[in-house]
């Protein structure tokens, strides 16, 4: 996901199996190459409440706004391509007509799994490791954190490995190729396109980056707080103290992380060309490396139909 503006038109982008989905304020189209060679698009009007709320659109809100938009509308599109890149059987005739209940369906192993990952298991480590929460919170917490980064990096690392991942995030690099075509005034062409590089400051990789490197920062004082306000927390039983602790990680904290990580994000494109933003935004760089790849000729095709 990666999201850009020219002459203040939101454009956002998301590859998705063997095409690519692009989004303004007002509407999404996906384009997919289909197993004859042909490419179909589609286009839908997007139907946000921030069309109609004000402060749905006000800073350190937008955030949490565009991150639910985006994780349904990502969703909606993966199984939009998924149908129509893929042979029909049976089974995805039956589930056409229930898109709403797919995504519930979905998004709930989904959510179980991001949990798994990187909650329960960068806690399970840190106790292995030694380190009692209860003796020592800030620190049981900041490794937490660390671990938390590494088991993402490694989750990048891993799935990039997969042959289907390797398509997918081939259309990602031509999704960032072919927004720099527009960004840049140049004529939707691929020799126009193949100059410009994959990476991009405004991807949604580099937002992922600033969440989990936010956390190993916010986490840590959030149990300290929560001592200092309630001093028999220490005391309570360890089931307890990590129900109160992910309720308070993963409802009151995540969302306020997302939305900084979101407003920085939209920082580093208005002064992309500070020294210090160039430094913030060099780690997510990096991590493109991993999530985009160049594209082929086929490729930006189906993303200049997107577009």
């Amino acid at each position: 996901m990666s999201e850009h503006t020219k002459e203040n038109a939101y454009i956002g982008g998301q590859a998705v199996i063997e095409g690519i989905m692009i989004r303004n304020k007002n509407v999404y189209s996906i384009a997919i190459r289909k197993q004859d060679g042909s490419i179909e698009v589609v286009k839908n009007d997007i139907k946000s409440p921030a069309h109609t709320y004000k402060i749905l659109r006000s800073p350190f809100v937008r955030g949490i706004t565009a991150l639910i938009e985006n994780l349904i509308l990502g969703i909606k599109s993966l199984l939009y391509s998924a149908e129509v890149a893929m042979p029909e059987d049976e089974n995805r005739k039956k589930q056409k007509g229930n898109s709403n209940m797919i995504i519930i369906f979905a998004l709930i192993p989904a959510l179980l799994l991001g949990v798994a990952l990187f909650m329960v298991l960068p806690n399970l480590s840190t106790h292995f490791l030694g380190i009692i929460e209860k003796d020592s919170p800030f620190i049981f917490n900041l490794i937490a954190g660390v671990i938390r980064l590494v088991v993402f990096l490694l989750y990048i690392i891993f799935i990039s490995l997969m042959k289907d991942i390797k398509r997918i995030f081939q259309y990602h690099g031509a999704e960032h190729k072919s927004i720099f075509c527009y960004e840049s005034n140049k004529p939707l062409d691929i020799q126009e396109a193949k100059v410009f590089r994959t990476l991009h400051p405004r991807c949604g990789t580099s937002f992922l980056f600033f969440v989990f490197f936010i956390t190993i920062l916010v986490f840590p004082i959030i149990t300290v707080v929560i001592q200092l306000l309630y001093k028999d927390f220490v005391g309570l039983h360890i089931v307890y103290r990590k129900i109160i602790t992910l309720f308070l990680h993963l409802f009151i904290a995540l969302p306020v992380i997302a939305s900084l990580s979101y407003e920085l994000l939209r920082l580093s494109d208005k002064f992309k060309n500070s020294l210090f933003i160039k430094i913030l935004i060099a780690p997510g760089m990096m991590l493109q490396k991993i999530t985009t790849k160049e594209p082929d000729e086929e490729q930006l095709e189906v993303a200049f139909e997107a577009l």
